[in-house]
């Protein structure tokens, strides 16, 4: 169900107005006039279809019904975060009419429109945004993916499926576009049945009609009562068991909007988000694997930083609600050890290392972060102090043991290099280039 736009009755007879206008210079063949009519119709009520649909009609005639080919076409290929929109409704659409008054076939527009209004709740413009946006390219894949996936999440079948169909027919060894078809197909015969006259109802599998009574049970109490938190618990919940991220996200989003701040529902938003962008970063990473093209590298490398965005923001809100645990301490000096923000990793790991059971991983990740910005004294006591906390057969007591031997060898202390070096053989023999490494430390106690 879309959201309400609110629009005062003064508002609303003035652009109904402009559109009256519109329509008249659009018969006449005053197009640029119609042009600004229809652009103010659109701007000021994104949700009325009726004002976009005249917008792009007028715009078409004008263009004569043919898309002009770009000069600089093949920057066409440079998508957005499909789905993803970082600026308010307002100046998406204001964007979005601008450049469709270039080119009122501009699929890029199309799906920034889409999903601002989409993200509005105004489903049946965003839906509507997005055929334009298909019909304007529809071999495009991740237009095609990005609009099955919000269909289907509206029930949508028929339309979703034929959207992956064309993924398909793009690329035909697609999984996800396969295994989606099949989960539409089936989800689609399951509400059939379920709205099948008594009688006329086949035998649902006994799981299925759990899955369905358990969101029509929550659906049915939140229209009796918008305030039913254990309804949104239970949906969230739901969602998230069966593996749906995008409709557990969707059921936090909800969920927020009656019980702002929640400490159910807002951790829960952040950890699905997390792990969405995840998903998409891996998907992206297979991607680039196959085709290390510029384009999919930089969509690789926009989408992980979205993706630590959204690690951070899940840290950081549990941090806040339990600042003395060591555990989110640890993680997050870990996530700034991984982005070499080593100094901020240093303060966040001394905190958590007093937690006697992660202490060594700690001490470890302390004396490798020293080492990065060259307070070797400081780094070489810190291995030493994570040697003698971590198990004497873990993976990371072989790093500790190779990284301080290397490092107290670079320092000339040749003993405590051989000490650990020895060490390590003993555990582990065939460790990266142990061998060669005490080969060298013994030609140093010789003098060499």
């Amino acid at each position: 169900m879309g959201a309400t736009n609110e629009i005062s009755p003064a508002k609303r007879a003035r652009l109904q107005q402009c559109f009256e206008y519109g329509n008249q210079k659009m018969q006449i063949g005053d197009h640029d006039y119609a042009t600004e009519m229809f652009a103010q119709c659109v701007c000021g009520d994104p949700s009325n279809i009726l004002y976009m649909q005249s917008f792009i009609a007028n715009l078409r005639v004008k263009y004569k019904n043919k898309r002009k080919k770009s000069t600089f076409g093949f920057m066409k290929k440079a998508k957005s975060s499909i789905g993803k929109n970082t600026k308010d409704l307002e100046t998406t659409i204001k964007e979005g009419v601008e450049k469709l008054k270039k080119d009122p076939w501009d699929e890029q527009a199309f799906v920034s429109m889409a999903t601002a209004c989409l993200d509005e709740g105004f489903d049946d413009a965003g839906l509507a945004y997005l055929k334009l946006a298909i019909d304007s390219a529809p071999d495009d894949v991740e237009i095609n993916r990005y609009a099955a996936l919000e269909l289907g999440q509206r029930e949508q079948y028929e339309n979703a499926i034929a959207c992956w169909e064309r993924v398909l027919k793009i690329n035909p060894n697609d999984v996800e576009a396969g295994k989606m078809i099949s989960d539409l197909m089936l989800e689609r015969t399951i509400n059939r049945v379920k709205a099948a006259p008594r009688g006329e109802k086949e035998d649902v599998e006994e799981e299925q009609a759990e899955v369905l009574s358990v969101e029509d049970q929550c659906e049915k109490r939140l229209r009796k009562n918008p305030n039913d938190r254990e309804a949104y618990v239970e949906l969230v919940d739901h969602f998230f068991q069966k593996g749906n991220l995008r409709k557990t996200e969707d059921a936090c989003k909800r969920a927020l909007k009656v019980f702002p701040e929640d400490d159910l529902f807002q951790p829960k938003l952040l950890e699905v988000q997390r792990a969405r962008a995840s998903e998409e970063m891996k998907r992206l990473k297979e991607a680039y694997q196959k085709d290390p093209s510029d384009a999919t590298k930089e969509k690789f490398a926009a989408q992980k930083k979205v993706y630590d965005q959204k690690r951070y923001e899940y840290i950081q809100y549990r941090l806040k609600k339990s600042p003395n645990e060591s555990g989110l301490h640890m993680e997050l000096g870990m996530f700034y050890m991984e982005r070499h923000e080593f100094k901020e990793a240093i303060a966040e790991l001394q905190k958590a290392k007093v937690d006697e059971g992660i202490a060594g991983q700690c001490l470890l990740a302390l004396a490798e972060c020293f080492q990065h910005i060259k307070q070797y004294t400081l780094a070489a006591m810190h291995y030493d102090q994570a040697i003698a906390k971590l198990d004497q057969q873990s993976e990371m007591i072989k790093r500790a043991l190779y990284n301080g031997a290397r490092l107290a060898l670079g320092l000339n202390n040749v003993q405590k290099a051989n000490e650990f070096a020895q060490k390590l053989a003993a555990i582990d023999f065939s460790y990266k280039d142990v061998g060669s490494l005490l080969d060298k430390i013994a030609s140093k106690l010789r003098g060499g």
